[in-house]
């Protein structure tokens, strides 16, 4: 019985989508909509606290309130070695293009995004914006992702001259071909 009752909370622990249900692609991601769910589970912080907003309650990502965000919010204070999981469902196979909104105080950056393990982009590097509160449009090209189910990860690489990797608005994901 407490075998299976610890079967139990392992499961529940897992990383789950956002609200419970997946995001869509071809569509937007907040980058403050990743995964429900335990540290090491639906993401990894390095800072033990939250340095930003209490937007998503008992959570340690770095979640910071900005008038110029999509949804009012971003990601903020990324370091190397973080990581967020996002669960989406691609409605076609293809290849598609990144929209992806950052700002960085000084050059900032590298991370890239992910599926089970396997890198889908290369390194995104995020440039200088002239200041945090400055959000530039990144365009990163030539993604493939195939129909179906799929947790993306996105992962922190190294920190740039600013300190940081980047704060980070959302990633818009746009089908460009078969």
């Amino acid at each position: 019985m407490t075998l299976s009752l610890l079967a139990v909370g392992f499961v529940l622990a897992d990383s789950k989508p956002y609200k419970g249900k997946a995001h869509r692609i071809p569509g937007k991601i907040e980058a403050e909509h990743y995964d429900e769910g335990a540290p090491g589970k639906a993401y990894h912080d390095v800072e033990k606290k939250n340095l930003g907003a209490d937007y998503r309650k008992a959570t340690q990502v770095d979640i910071e309130k900005r008038s110029d965000a999509s949804n009012g919010h971003g990601i903020g204070w990324t370091r190397k070695g973080e990581w967020l999981n996002y669960t989406v469902e691609v409605k076609q196979t293809g290849t598609y293009s990144i929209l992806i909104p950052v700002a960085s105080n000084k050059q900032g950056g590298i991370f890239h995004l992910e599926i089970a393990g396997k890198d889908i982009t290369g390194p995104i590097r995020v440039p200088d914006t002239g200041s945090w509160q400055t959000l530039k449009l990144l365009n990163h090209d030539n993604v493939k992702l195939t129909r179906g189910r799929h947790v993306i990860r996105a992962v922190m690489d190294s920190q740039g001259p600013s300190g940081s990797i980047g704060d980070i608005d959302y990633m818009k994901f746009e089908k460009t071909s078969q």
